[in-house]
């Protein structure tokens, strides 16, 4: 299996507390990890690393590579990253869209990477670049709402829109920053299910932060679980159990990281997440 991550030493540090303390992670083609921890713990600074949007601390053996390419060395970012974050896709917890403009338009940004700055600054998308757009928002269950403006769309809808604007850009790596923390749980099942149907169909490898674990078990077939800035576990899904769960969070797991009854009607949670450690 090739890597798609490989991350060495990655230290980092803000006003002097230590959210990542030299973390190694690998991850090859086409896996699906979720990165699950409590608040802090580092996931979303992990993520932000990986897309070249953070740089590590000065001073220590820090590298993080995607597809073969250096994102950063030692706390510098390397000068041919944006060509490495044109194969990144990178799906925020609040959307990041913009309003204004047609859903359809929010799709096209994802193409700013794959075409020339000229193109891009004037907003000269060819037919290929709109085809590849209302492919990626048939992919989401939205082409008919494409000349909708964005803002109008509820908060599930508008996921998916930034989940077809990774799709349209083709993105290889696909990093998902809690993308259903602030969904219904109806958004948050069908966001996470086309998430698995681009790993799963397309090959495209994904890792995906979340706040509530069965989500984790349920869509993913490894964990790695951090904590205070490290990589407190990385393995099967079957190693969750309760005790586990409750050493990893402090205490007795929080009711709000499991999903609402009705969805644990619906969607049961595994066997082996109840089991004794």
């Amino acid at each position: 299996m090739d890597t798609v991550i490989r991350v060495e030493g990655l230290t980092k540090s803000f006003s002097g507390k230590q959210a990542l303390s030299n973390l190694k992670l690998h991850v090859g083609t086409g896996e699906m990890v979720a990165l699950i921890g409590p608040s802090g713990s580092g996931k979303s600074t992990l993520l932000r690393h990986l897309s070249g949007l953070a740089c590590s601390d000065h001073g220590g053996a820090a590298s993080v590579r995607i597809l073969g390419r250096s994102v950063q060395e030692d706390g510098r970012l390397d000068r041919r990253v944006r060509r490495v974050r044109a194969d990144i896709g990178y799906i925020f917890q609040q959307f990041n869209l913009i309003g204004r403009i047609s859903v359809l338009g929010n799709v096209l940004m994802g193409r700013l990477g794959r075409i020339s700055v000229l193109r891009g600054t004037f907003g000269r998308f060819n037919a290929h670049d709109k085809a590849l757009a209302m492919a990626a928002l048939e992919r989401v269950g939205l082409a008919d709402l494409a000349g909708q403006r964005a803002s109008t769309l509820s908060g599930g809808q508008q996921q998916r829109v930034a989940i077809a604007r990774a799709l349209a850009q083709q993105a290889e790596l696909i990093l998902a920053d809690e993308p259903i923390a602030s969904l219904d749980p109806e958004s948050a099942r069908k966001v996470m299910e086309i998430l698995r149907d681009i790993n799963e169909t397309d090959g495209k490898t994904v890792v995906v932060t979340l706040h509530q674990v069965d989500y984790a078990a349920r869509y993913c077939k490894r964990v790695v679980a951090m904590k205070s800035g490290t990589v407190h576990f990385d393995g099967s899904v079957s190693a969750l159990t309760v005790p586990f769960l409750n050493q990893l969070y402090g205490g007795d797991l929080d009711a709000s990281l499991l999903p609402p009854a009705a969805v644990m009607r619906s969607h049961p949670l595994p066997q082996f997440e109840l089991a004794a450690a």
